[in-house]
């Protein structure tokens, strides 16, 4: 009766190594594909974001394409200086957390 070769045959552990490092190649070009699906999507919907909420802003402003960027900052910066805009921002960005479980970074 033959016996049978044991695993640890050099040739078949080879082979097993050869095997592993294939499938490891293959696992780490689809983290990289992955990784650049998720890049894509993160943009999106950061331009998306951004697109929505400066139209938001340019609904409030009268002729806003006649504003230059300067002018829309300069009030930006004097309505969010505004005591109840800044204690409405604070109490928004509190109940967000508080719902959410997350610490507040105030």
């Amino acid at each position: 009766m033959p016996l049978t070769q044991p695993k640890t045959d050099l040739a078949y552990l080879r082979n097993e190594k050869a095997k592993a490092e294939q499938k490891l190649r293959s696992c780490q070009k689809r983290e990289k594909i992955l990784e650049r699906r998720m890049s894509e999507l993160n943009r999106r919907e950061s331009v998306h974001r951004l697109c929505t909420r400066a139209g938001m802003l340019e609904s409030f402003l009268v002729c806003p394409g006649e504003l230059t960027n300067d002018q829309v900052m300069e009030l930006l910066k004097i309505s969010f200086r505004q005591p109840e805009v800044v204690l409405a921002l604070a109490k928004m960005v509190y109940d967000v957390h508080e719902h959410s479980n997350v610490p507040s970074p105030l």
